[in-house]
């Protein structure tokens, strides 16, 4: 059975969660919500010794999404929405 492990690396002056999602057989790792200080991601990502495989963005706040592009150029890796629209927010 796969084990899974996860971490919240708190981001932005917003104070909001990014969560480090990753099977610890294997250190392959999701990121979600990357809004910003990617240093702080990239470090725990680096630290942990994880192969990053996705992106998760729940919904387009720029608190939630502003580095997700960044972090996946970096990394190569795709990024996956989670929401069709904020429309409702409206």
């Amino acid at each position: 059975m796969a084990i899974l492990k996860a971490a919240i690396i708190t981001v932005t002056p917003f104070q909001q969660n990014c969560s480090v999602i990753w099977k610890e057989d294997t250190k392959i790792a999701a990121v979600t919500d990357p809004g910003g200080d990617l240093e702080l991601i990239e470090k725990f990502i680096e630290d942990q010794n994880l192969t990053l495989s996705k992106i998760f963005i729940t919904h387009g706040h720029l608190d939630h999404a502003a580095e997700a592009k960044a972090l996946a150029d970096k990394f190569n890796v795709v990024i996956c929405l989670l929401y069709t629209s904020d429309a409702a927010d409206e």
